[in-house]
């Protein structure tokens, strides 16, 4: 199991709690220290949190309506199955997540749940098509390190807490804009605080961008350690999932990306696992990064690479 091999993922772990940290700390100093005085305001900011909370909880349902998940019977894919089950043993897990099978012509992979509907992976129709199943096996063994590591809850706290500021900053810049018989003083105010929310909403966002790809990082790892070779064979999917990737099917699954096991919008044209792992990318390239909830492939490979050792 993956705690039993925790020393190489300190420096991981630590990045990763200090990202989260980062995110709560800055909104506690600003709840505090700006908006505290504004009762009204703090009870809107309230609404909001309890808004993202529910939409949290029913988020599983939504995804199966939108996706079109269907669940997989076990006299259907018994391999499947048996392989989610081994899976779940070897990470610790109380409840064997559900399967579910997505029509979608992108190879691809999520986990996905909450406490009210229970947890589930869903593979696509492109994915059981494409990998064999030493990468399937790979594939859901990242799966299942998201719900391992409580991935949906931590997200939850680190996208939510953006989305406040970013809706309170609208409030007071439209505010100033339509408050009427204040003046211009105190509507100059108004807008200065509505863009320094603003500002702090969207630095917020990008740190829990970082977070993301942090906890791809961290199942990555937890594949790694769980399946036989599994950073091998976690590199091939990775590598056979970006080379068959169509950027305009990708487009199906744009919305939820940030649960899947590779960017479904991006494609990777280079030969070989060497290849990619050097490929020196542009400062525009790196720069976009940034706002990527997906590690570089490249970067993933090379995680990958040093834990080969570490595998059974």
């Amino acid at each position: 199991m993956i705690a039993n091999r925790g020393l190489p993922l300190l420096g991981l772990k630590l990045d990763m709690t200090l990202t989260l940290s980062l995110i709560i700390a800055i909104s506690g100093f600003v709840f505090i220290y700006l908006l505290g005085p504004s009762v009204g305001l703090v009870g809107g900011v309230i609404l909001a949190l309890l808004f993202n909370f529910f939409m949290w909880l029913v988020s599983p349902y939504l995804l199966r309506a939108m996706y079109r998940l269907r669940p997989i019977g076990r006299e259907e894919m018994p391999w499947l199955h048996s392989m989610v089950e081994r899976l779940a043993a070897r990470s610790g897990l109380r409840r064997i997540p559900r399967l579910y099978l997505a029509p979608v012509e992108v190879p691809n992979a999520f986990a996905f749940g909450s406490p009210i509907f229970g947890y589930g992976v869903a593979v696509t129709e492109g994915l059981l098509n494409l990998l064999d199943e030493d990468e399937v096996e790979a594939v859901l063994g990242h799966e299942i390190g998201h719900i391992r590591h409580g991935d949906m809850h931590v997200m939850m706290v680190a996208t939510a807490l953006p989305a406040v500021f970013l809706q309170v900053g609208r409030w007071f810049i439209w505010g100033s804009v339509l408050g009427g018989s204040r003046d211009r003083d105190e509507a100059g105010s108004l807008y200065l605080l509505g863009m320094a929310l603003t500002v702090i909403g969207w630095l917020l966002y990008l740190l829990a961008l970082r977070l993301s790809r942090l906890r791809e990082f961290y199942a990555d790892a937890h594949s790694a350690l769980t399946v036989g070779r599994g950073a091998e064979k976690l590199q091939r999917a990775l590598i056979d999932i970006a080379r068959n990737t169509d950027p305009r099917l990708g487009a199906q699954l744009a919305s939820a990306k940030a649960l899947m096991i590779a960017d479904p919008t991006r494609r990777e044209l280079d030969e070989d696992l060497r290849a990619i792992m050097e490929r020196e990318e542009s400062l525009f390239e790196r720069l976009m990064s940034l706002f990527s909830t997906h590690p570089r492939l490249k970067d993933r490979l090379r995680k990958l690479e040093e834990l080969k050792g570490l595998t059974g």
